[in-house]
């Protein structure tokens, strides 16, 4: 037994200097590829690790952002080293490791970009990288509002309905419905609708995602008109006038804001202190304050909030103007009107500046609705010409662009056939899309007979391609919305 002993000794010593070795080997492996990394790292020009954006907001708001994550504390990177595919004006900040590209205005739909960033250094200046990121846009849905008038005879109706929709696809879903529905608003994934009840008050409902909705407070008995939604706060307004003989207090085209995290609905105030009865209003874009147009023309920028005290802030008198036309999605300027001339209106420079009607057609046309793009000064406009050898009223949508002092225009849609009439339109938030409300015979035309804001029962909408002016869809609704 004295021989094996030594025998068993040895054999552990040599397993445990094999182990020794293995470990060893195996550490200075680490080591070595641990020290490549390092390197990889260190000294050759910055990686992308990952990237970040929300495609479906950049095609709705300006300022959306596009964040490239890399592997090293970057230098600067200015707005020269980026490239957007297809071309888009950007911005461009770098935080510690993280370059962000600031989109200026709303992309496209359902289009493929391809963001490059060309000579990114990190604590080498002498090493740089390319980086570069692609992204697919979404479409953002839009909503009508389809209404479907009493048949003569019939003593029920089939429920109007609020669709659900894009323009790039022919697929609508209904995501409420009621006997009478009188307008709506987007407010958020939300909806806000106004109803018609059956002594002709209207009444408002908050739709959620799951099409379930809920009853919102009214100032009473009585009717709402021009229903609108802050694209700022979770709040919606509307003129309001009581019922013949309701109960309570009377009110006539009174402003109202519905406060819909509160569910409060307070009236607005005016110069005098007292409610506000408007012939127009609406909101300013991204921006809590509203413009009021009172009965006598005068237009007020008011603030309808109240401060830590409960004091509201003194209304500001803009001027005299008998229409009140747009906003623009800046929130600094109001399109207004008289009998011979539009105006644009600075709020933030208290400047005026007079629209020229453009001569597109080789005579002198009249100008009537207006809507502001997002990108730039420029804006869409409905136009009239009065055909003398026919007698009638030619009308035509034209894009006008460039500086206010020499502006260029571009008809976009005009009537294709001979009795149709343009009846409005909406922009699309990314200023690619028309959505221009028409009847096609206005000959013709029948009424729905609602109470509140009637249309023909013909009415439909078509939908137009801003940069080539090709009629992409059409489809029967009115009060197209994004």
């Amino acid at each position: 037994m004295s021989t094996d002993v030594p025998a068993a000794e040895a054999s552990v010593d040599g397993g445990s200097r094999r182990f020794r070795r293995t470990l060893a080997a195996l550490l200075i492996g680490l080591i070595v590829l641990c020290l490549a990394l390092v390197a990889v790292n260190v000294f050759n020009g910055p990686r992308l690790t990952g990237s970040d954006v929300d495609t479906t907001a950049v095609v709705t708001a300006a300022n959306q952002r596009l964040v490239l994550g890399t592997n090293q504390q970057l230098a600067e990177v200015s707005r020269d080293q980026v490239t957007v595919s297809p071309a888009s004006v950007v911005d461009v900040q770098t935080r510690n490791d993280s370059i962000v590209v600031v989109f200026a205005q709303p992309l496209a739909y359902d289009t493929e970009y391809t963001v490059t960033v060309s000579a990114v250094t990190g604590p080498f200046p002498d090493r740089s990288s390319e980086l570069s990121v692609a992204f697919h846009t979404d479409e953002a849905p839009l909503y009508l509002l389809s209404r479907s008038p009493a048949e003569p005879g019939e003593s029920t109706k089939a429920e109007d309905r609020i669709l659900r929709t894009t323009v790039g696809s022919p697929e609508t879903d209904v995501v409420f419905s009621a006997p009478y529905i009188q307008s709506f608003v987007p407010v958020g994934d939300e909806l806000v609708v106004a109803t018609i009840n059956d002594d002709l008050t209207s009444a408002l409902s908050l739709v959620g995602t799951d099409g379930r909705a809920g009853t919102l407070t009214v100032p009473g008995a009585g009717t709402v008109h021009d229903l609108r939604a802050s694209s700022s706060s979770s709040a919606v307004g509307f003129r309001f006038s009581s019922a013949p003989g309701a109960a309570g207090n009377q009110y006539d085209n009174t402003l109202f804001v519905l406060d819909l995290t509160r569910g409060t609905v307070d009236s607005v105030a005016g110069l005098d202190g007292e409610p506000v009865q408007a012939s127009a209003w609406g909101f300013m874009a991204n921006r809590p304050e509203i413009v009021a147009q009172l009965f006598d023309t005068t237009l007020l920028l008011i603030d309808p909030r109240r401060d830590s005290a409960g004091s509201l802030s003194v209304p500001i008198p803009i001027g005299q103007f008998p229409n009140l036309d747009a906003f623009a999605p800046d929130g600094l300027r109001i399109a207004v009107s008289d009998q011979e001339s539009q105006y644009i209106l600075d709020l933030s420079t208290g400047t005026e500046a007079a629209i020229v009607p453009q001569d597109v057609a080789g005579t002198t046309p009249y100008t009537a609705e207006l809507r502001f793009l997002t990108g730039g000064e420029g804006y869409v406009q409905r136009v009239a010409e009065f055909d003398q050898a026919t007698g009638r009223v030619l009308q035509s949508i034209i894009l006008v662009t460039g500086e206010a002092a020499s502006p260029t225009s571009r008809v976009l849609y005009e009537p294709v056939l001979p009795n149709e009439t343009i009846v409005g339109f909406s922009i699309s938030p990314n200023d690619q899309y028309l959505a221009i409300q028409t009847v096609p015979n206005s000959q013709t035309q029948v009424t729905d007979g609602y109470p509140v804001d009637p249309q023909a029962t013909t009415a439909t909408t078509v939908f137009v391609e801003v940069s080539t002016g090709i009629v992409s869809r059409s489809i029967v609704g009115i009060d197209a919305t994004w």
